[in-house]
């Protein structure tokens, strides 16, 4: 069982105030191997303050396959989605299964009768450097109007469970939908993100963690520093 809170702060250009989070993930891992895994977050973006409460469940069908299914419920505001539900296939391919091909479609229900439906599809490459590779593409259809948006992404993980690892994540491709404030929103848009995360173990049980962000799009930029802690009992 693995316990992480961790909290952000981030910086908006164009006036925009700042945000906030603050949030709690529970990884436990069953006798049979499936993972159980819970969330709660409280965030405050764009002046108002919301929430989400979420879990998963992985399932492993066999050595080579596993489904994970996610559902999860918010509240306060345009920025979080009522009700989101996720499920996600997988295999691991080769003599040892380094290379996992995932595809996993999704659901979510918004306010003002908005809605969002769609599709991920990634591939991720275990080495032995140890180095982790992956990519794939979300894809999405959003309510009023069937509005598409696509977010190819790639990252790097480096590093042992245990010691310390690393990644960098880089998303660049358009939005649909963005509420930022009361009434006013960005529709059809271009974005990009650069995410940096490390993950440090300085007992056989616990650690520190960190982040930190930059997105951009044609109205705005965000900066965003996150620090946190783990626990494994």
């Amino acid at each position: 069982m693995t316990w992480d809170l961790q909290t952000t702060h981030s910086k908006l250009s164009a006036g925009l105030p700042d945000g906030e989070t603050v949030n709690l993930r529970g990884a436990i891992t069953l006798d049979n191997g499936d993972v159980l895994n819970l969330e709660l977050l409280r965030e405050r973006k764009f002046g108002d303050t919301g929430g989400v409460a979420a879990g998963s469940y992985t399932l492993q069908l066999s050595d080579r396959w596993y489904v994970v299914q996610s559902l999860a419920f918010g509240a306060g505001g345009e920025n979080w989605s009522i009700l989101r539900s996720d499920t996600q296939l997988s295999r691991k391919w080769l003599s040892q299964g380094q290379l996992v091909t995932s595809a996993a479609v999704y659901g979510a229900a918004l306010h003002r009768n908005r809605s969002e439906a769609g599709m991920r599809l990634a591939m991720a490459w275990y080495l032995p450097a140890p180095v982790v590779l992956e990519s794939g593409v979300v894809l999405n259809i959003s309510q009023p109007r069937n509005r598409f948006s696509y977010m190819p992404f790639a990252s790097m993980t480096v590093g042992r469970e245990g010691a310390a690892y690393f990644s960098l994540r880089v998303a660049s491709g358009t939005e649909a939908y963005q509420s930022i404030g009361a009434r006013s929103e960005l529709v059809d848009f271009r974005s990009t993100s650069v995410m940096a995360t490390g993950r440090v173990w300085l007992g056989q049980r616990w650690g520190l963690s960190a982040q930190a962000e930059r997105y951009s799009n044609p109205s705005y930029k965000r900066h965003t520093l996150g620090v946190g802690v783990f626990l494994t009992f």
